[in-house]
């Protein structure tokens, strides 16, 4: 199985987004063939400079982003021996990531702090383009100094979770991948409220977790040969608080997510649980579709 090829980086050239870079640096590894280094100077904030300093400023500005662009290329290419482009673009920073990766059928990968207060690939930043981009996302939390070795992906048995799947294995190739499944009770608070006993939501309880183990047998069935030794785990509970959780007990360095759920568009995982563990965790996170 071959890697992901292309490569679409964004930095800002903070500390987040060199360990963004010293994570491609080790995808190198996993079959990155071409990486374009993208830098976007907000469009709005130049605006606001043109109002505030002397006229030529944001020429300097520009001829400055450019040459730091070229010279991280560089060393880039230098590290790796794949093809490196850069670009730096004036918009919408999300609207020209998400634009720039289509258009060359990229894997997004972006930095990302921990535990930061909402800047410029915090909060709003990255949830637009975790909700506005259709090519897979890599976010890079922590500094990267070795291939990804632990892999958790969470599954709801849908095809976007076979993508997920097959996604970790093209860039986690040596990895250890557990599948996890969360399973819960529709309504369990509400079934106690009118009068449900302990006994019956026991019983449900259980026909969930059967359920929930043929679905995972005939999931694991359905997936590529060489993907179907990979581990399974089976949680009851709330999905985003079992997922990280399992992430911490796991070690986990990367969790890999669908985009979507069993319904596709009707009843999108993004918005809900992957938006929550992808704003949420301290681990790397890829984020891919259909």
């Amino acid at each position: 199985m071959t890697g992901f090829d292309k490569v679409l980086l964004a930095t800002d050239f903070s500390e987040r987004s060199e360990n963004a870079m010293q994570r491609v640096k080790l995808l190198a590894t996993a079959g990155v063939q071409e990486v374009r280094l993208l830098h976007v100077l907000s469009s709005t904030l130049l605006d606001e400079l043109k109002h505030l300093v002397s006229g030529g400023v944001s020429a300097r500005l520009r001829e400055a982003m450019q040459q730091k662009l070229e010279e991280q290329a560089g060393l880039l290419k230098a590290a790796t021996n794949v093809g490196v482009k850069c670009s730096l673009e004036i918009g919408r920073p999300h609207a020209v990531i998400i634009q720039q990766s289509e258009e060359t059928d990229s894997l997004i990968v972006v930095g990302a702090h921990v535990n930061a207060v909402r800047d410029w690939l915090q909060g709003s930043m990255l949830e637009r383009l975790l909700g506005g981009s259709q090519q897979p996302m890599l976010v890079v939390r922590q500094p990267a100094r070795d291939p990804y070795r632990r892999v958790l992906v969470p599954v709801d048995f849908s095809p976007c979770s076979a993508a997920a799947v097959e996604a970790a294995m093209k860039l986690a190739p040596q990895a250890e991948i557990t599948l996890l499944h969360v399973s819960a009770l529709p309504f369990e608070s509400k079934l106690r409220f009118a009068g449900i006993s302990e006994a019956e939501v026991t019983e449900y309880r259980l026909t969930c977790r059967l359920e929930a183990e043929r679905e995972m047998e005939s999931f694991m069935q359905r997936l590529s040969p060489h993907m179907q030794q990979l581990a399974s785990r089976l949680e009851y509970g709330n999905a985003p608080e079992i997922i990280l959780e399992m992430a911490d007990r796991e070690a986990s360095d990367l969790i890999v997510m669908g985009r979507y759920g069993k319904s596709g568009i009707g009843q999108m995982l993004l918005g809900s649980v992957t938006e929550y563990v992808a704003t949420t965790s301290d681990r790397d996170i890829m984020v891919v579709g259909l």
